[in-house]
This record gives C-alpha cells, sequence and structure tokens, in this order.
C-alpha cells in the first residue's frame, strides 16, 4: 500500500517535555529515529518528523498552519510524562492542536505517547489536560521505555506505533478522498469557502459573546480565592509548632471552597478560548483568501473586544507571583492545605494559558 500518494500524509509533529529527554538518556529522541526506519521499513515512504517549532520553521505563526497541516493529514504526537502538563508550550501545543482537530473533525489525527506516568493519566484527574489525553486513548510505552533503546519491548513497541501510523494515514486518506469528491460533486470549491466562513463566523460569534461573562465569573472567582487566603496569612505570626498546625488546617477548609470555583470557572473559560482560537484562526485564513471587508471587521471586533477584557487580568495574574511563593511553604508544612490550594493554582495556570493565547490575537493579520 502507498502510505502517502500526496506526498502530504507522512508528517508528524512531536511535542515533549526537554527535560524527559535529558532524564532518559535522549529517548525521545532515539524513539523518533527507531520510529522513522521502522515506518520507511514497513511503507517504503519516508516519515517526516518535526521536534518542536523551531525544526518546523512555523515561528510566532505556528498556529495559524495547524489548520492547514491537519487538512493534509500531518499527525500530532504528544510524548507525555507528568512533566508535560508543567510545561505551558507543552499544554499550548496540545489545546491548540486539539481544537483545531475537533473542529475539522480530525481528532484521529492526535497519537499521544505515555512514556512515564500512565497510572496517573486517569478520567478523573483534577488536571483538563490529563483528562484529554486520557480520552483519546493514549499508547502505553513505559515498559518499552523502561526497558530502553534495543531490547525486544522497545523494538515492539516502535513496530506497533508504526502501525498506528500507517492506519491513521490511510484513515485520513480515505475521509480526503471522500470529501474532494463530495465537493466536486455537489459545489465549487469557492462556495465552499464561503459555506464555511458563514458557518465559522456564527461560531466564533456564539463564543464571543460566551467569552465575556466567563472571563468576568473567573476573574471573580480569582478575586475570591486571593482576597480568602491573603486574609488567612495575615492570621499567622509568631507561633508554636502545634498551634501552626492548627492554623493551616483552618486555612485550608477556608480555602477549599474558593478554590474549587476558581478551578470550575477557569477552566471553562480557558475551554471556550481553545474553541475560539481555533474558530478564529480558520476565520482568519478564510478572510485573508476571499479579502472579505465585512468579515474582517467582524474578526477584529471579536478581538478587540475579548483582548480588551483581558488586559487588566493579566496585570493581575502577573502581580500574584509573591503571594504563590510564600503559599509553596504553607503548602510543604501542611497536607490539607497542599490538597485545598492545588484547585485554585490549576485554576490560576488556566488563566495563565487562556491570556496567554488571548494575547496571540493581538497581533493576528486580517487584511
Amino acid at each position: 500500500m502507498d502510505a502517502n500518494p500526496a506526498g502530504q500524509g507522512n508528517r508528524i509533529f512531536v511535542s515533549y517535555a526537554h527535560l524527559d529527554d535529558e532524564l532518559l538518556n535522549q529517548a525521545v529522541e532515539h524513539f523518533t529515529s527507531d520510529l522513522r526506519s521502522f515506518y520507511s521499513a514497513k511503507t517504503g515512504s519516508a516519515l517526516e518528523v518535526f521536534f518542536d517549532r523551531e525544526s518546523i520553521g512555523w515561528g510566532s505563526d505556528w498556529r495559524r498552519r495547524i489548520d492547514s497541516e491537519l487538512r493534509g493529514a500531518s499527525i500530532f504526537m504528544p510524548i507525555i510524562t507528568m512533566q508535560y502538563f508543567n510545561r505551558p508550550a507543552c499544554r499550548e501545543e496540545l489545546n491548540a492542536f486539539h481544537g483545531s482537530a475537533s473542529l475539522l473533525g480530525a481528532k484521529y489525527l492526535i497519537l499521544p505517547v505515555v512514556i512515564m506516568g500512565a497510572s496517573a493519566i486517569v478520567a478523573d484527574s483534577q488536571m483538563p489536560e490529563v483528562r484529554l489525553i486520557e480520552s483519546i486513548q493514549f499508547e502505553n510505552l513505559e515498559e518499552a521505555f523502561l526497558a530502553g533503546r534495543g531490547t525486544r519491548e522497545w523494538r515492539e513497541a516502535i513496530s506497533r506505533i508504526a502501525d498506528k501510523l500507517v492506519a491513521i494515514i490511510s484513515q485520513a486518506e480515505d475521509n480526503l478522498s471522500v470529501a474532494a469528491l463530495a465537493d466536486g460533486a455537489e459545489k465549487s470549491e469557492e462556495l465552499d469557502e464561503e459555506f464555511d466562513l458563514f458557518q465559522h463566523f456564527e461560531q466564533l460569534n456564539r463564543l464571543g459573546e460566551a467569552l465575556a461573562p466567563e472571563l468576568e465569573a473567573a476573574t471573580q472567582d480569582l478575586t475570591t480565592w486571593c482576597t480568602v487566603v491573603q486574609g488567612e496569612m495575615q492570621k499567622f505570626g509568631s507561633a508554636s509548632p502545634a498551634v501552626l498546625r492548627s492554623r493551616l488546617v483552618v486555612m485550608a477548609s477556608a480555602v477549599g471552597e474558593p478554590s474549587l470555583k476558581l478551578q470550575e470557572s477557569a477552566t471553562g473559560f480557558a475551554q471556550s478560548v481553545t474553541e475560539a482560537d481555533a474558530l478564529l484562526r480558520a476565520v482568519v485564513g478564510q478572510l485573508v483568501s476571499v479579502n472579505t471587508s465585512h468579515g474582517a471587521a467582524m474578526a477584529e471586533k471579536i478581538i478587540g473586544d475579548v483582548t480588551q477584557g483581558s488586559t487588566d487580568l493579566q496585570a493581575f495574574l502577573e502581580g500574584l507571583g509573591e503571594i504563590l511563593e510564600m503559599l509553596r511553604t504553607m503548602e510543604i508544612m501542611s497536607v490539607p492545605l497542599r490538597k485545598a490550594i492545588k484547585p485554585g493554582r490549576i485554576g490560576f495556570t488556566k488563566l495563565q494559558d487562556s491570556i496567554r493565547t488571548i494575547d496571540g490575537w493581538r497581533g493576528l493579520s486580517i487584511h
């Protein structure tokens, strides 16, 4: 079988935390190298592997290119350990690819590979990205990576992933062929683009209307969380270890509910931002191609409305660094407090990720 007759289907974008590659003695690099060799041996076609944004040459405009890459059946492969979820760039890549793939109905082009910490990838995790990886039905290669390069476990795992790539690419080519036939039989490419643009604008408008109140709710929950945390911290003074432990338990009880509320509202807002990001970039790409001045004005209004509301929150988030650092010492001293604070930290992180995404909208070129 020709796995790549169009010259587009054998591209994979690998996302990973660089610390993991160092920890495992360049095992991620060895994995992608061997995967390329196995794929070629099985198909007779080359597998083009891109390690990161720099290697693929996307630069600051990498998000806009996701849509065209996915339409060409390029595969996104996050290499997962629990450190992956601590890296803002990794979370950004995962959410951006998933948002665009969902919009295109091509989530099967995301192939997560877990190399350590598979037991923590569970559906009820507090971290949204962990739940996302679990829902995509990841490949567990932990045993292979522990066995090391050149072992039977390693070779069998690489062979299995190569087979999975062949199957995914074949599925993508079938879908693209069916779509091309349908377009040719029912409508011209130009009409299809106009129809997609209209649909995307309706969806983007709905999301744009939802973003403002969601941002306001998340900001209010963040303010409440910070007020409670600061208020409790001010109660601490010179005290014996026994009294200090008692006060930490009281603090854990006080911040628990605000932490959960912040996590819930911030995660919901982040999900909307991810969906809006994929839609917005698809719309911008279409507007550039069809040169619609009215549509450009609408897109610019949506961008302006949302980015304006995010400016104050960004300054607020930047000012919380000192409070969070002070909290770390207290969390080390108290398991109940650490457990109570964790949802709030996750919510804080989701807001940081969302503001970073929104900030990128300011640089979008509509014309």
